[in-house]
């Protein structure tokens, strides 16, 4: 009977190590992947251009289209045709 209880503690300690491995394998898998495919700096970077292009020019969009939106960097434009 108490070689039996021995035999349950030790399986249950190397099943423990075993999922704490995979555990570890799946998350250091996961994390390469994430910094591999730069997902989280699409998510912050892709918003930023928008917001950027609002701060620098009052114009929704990429700074690169929004400043050419901008009035002051169009040339001067005339209503009036002089005689």
């Amino acid at each position: 009977m108490k070689i039996t209880r021995l035999n349950q503690r030790g399986q249950f300690v190397i099943e423990s190590v075993l999922l704490m491995v995979v555990m570890m394998g799946l998350f250091v898998t996961s994390m390469n992947t994430l910094r591999e495919g730069k997902y989280l700096s699409n998510m912050v970077e892709r918003p930023w251009a928008e917001v950027q292009g609002m701060l620098e020019c009052g114009v929704w969009g990429p700074p690169s289209k929004a400043c050419k939106s901008l009035p002051g960097q169009l040339g001067r434009q005339v209503s009036l045709k002089p005689n």
